[in-house]
Order: C-alpha cells, then sequence, then structure tokens
C-alpha cells in the first residue's frame, strides 16, 4: 500500500490536528463605536482583549494592505498575541486633536505607532524610534510604517527587541 492511498478516519484525523490552526473563537471583525464629542464613528479591527492599540496611518486601504496585515499577523503571533488581542486604528480619517479621544474608550495600556510621529498624535513629548515611553499611565512604542519594516531586517530586529521588553518574552 502506499502513502496515497491510506484511508484516515474523522477520529484520527482530530486526533492529529488538536491544535487547530485558526482558532474560530478569537477571530477578529471590525469594530465600531461612536465619539460622543464629535459625532463621529471610529472604527478599529480586532477585539481589543489586551487593551492594546496598534495606530497606522493608511489612506489607501481601510486598515492595511493585505502584505501589511499579514505582517502584522506575524508580528503579533511572534508576540503571542493574535487581532484579537489588540485594536487597529487606522488614523487617516482622524483630525490629529480627535485622535486621543477617538482611542480613549479602548482604555489602551500600551499604544505601538506603526509610521506615526507622537507629536503627529497630540502627545507632549518627542521620542525616537523603537523607545518604550511610558507616559500617562501607557506604554508608547514608536516604529518605522509596516510596509519599511517588512523591507528592511535590521528594523525588524530592533522592533523585535523592543516588543519582547514590552511584553516580557
Amino acid at each position: 500500500m502506499s502513502l496515497n492511498q491510506i484511508q484516515l478516519t474523522s477520529q484520527l484525523l482530530t486526533d492529529f490536528y488538536s491544535n487547530v490552526l485558526i482558532e474560530l473563537k478569537s477571530a477578529s471583525v471590525v469594530q465600531e463605536y461612536e465619539d460622543q464629542k464629535k459625532g463621529q464613528a471610529i472604527r478599529y479591527l480586532g477585539n481589543n482583549a489586551k487593551n492594546i492599540v496598534l495606530l497606522v496611518n493608511n489612506s489607501s486601504a481601510p486598515f492595511l494592505s493585505d502584505s501589511e496585515l499579514s505582517f502584522l499577523t506575524t508580528i503579533l503571533a511572534a508576540c503571542q498575541l493574535s487581532l484579537a488581542d489588540v485594536a487597529l486604528v487606522n488614523v487617516y480619517t482622524l483630525k490629529e486633536d480627535q485622535i486621543e479621544t477617538a482611542i480613549q474608550p479602548l482604555a489602551p495600556r500600551n499604544i505601538l505607532l506603526f509610521g506615526i510621529t507622537p507629536l503627529s498624535i497630540g502627545l507632549p513629548i518627542n521620542f525616537p524610534h523603537f523607545q518604550l515611553q511610558p507616559f500617562n499611565k501607557r506604554t508608547y512604542l514608536y516604529s518605522p510604517a509596516l510596509r519599511e519594516l517588512e523591507a528592511d531586517k535590521g528594523l525588524k530586529l530592533k522592533l523585535w527587541h523592543s516588543l519582547k521588553t514590552l511584553f516580557g518574552l
């Protein structure tokens, strides 16, 4: 009998794949809430289970391009996180003075800025890439945009070192 002719029962397949590749209960969807002060709907991707907000500025997609989203999920998986643990917010449609009020209902403990400077979101401090910056009971991490990170191994390594420290990996 060749390997191509082996018949596997459903019970045997279940035993082989007891750890699923995709956990359906953690599948993320686009969430939305109303900013009461501005009367504007704020959209984010993810379930924000661990109060981690990721800010991006993308004019060409609702959140990220497919390749950037794939790269981001790889980064999250390396940190033992998924989209269910975070809230991905595209600040492209928000004005600078709206960003803080937009993310406040998400109660972030950690905020990762991808391609967005700290000053551009209204922070009164500026800090370099990959530096963990505590401010106002939150920890900020400022990083180049995902497309830049994906193309540069050195930048990826610097980001990884910061993420290991931030998440205690």
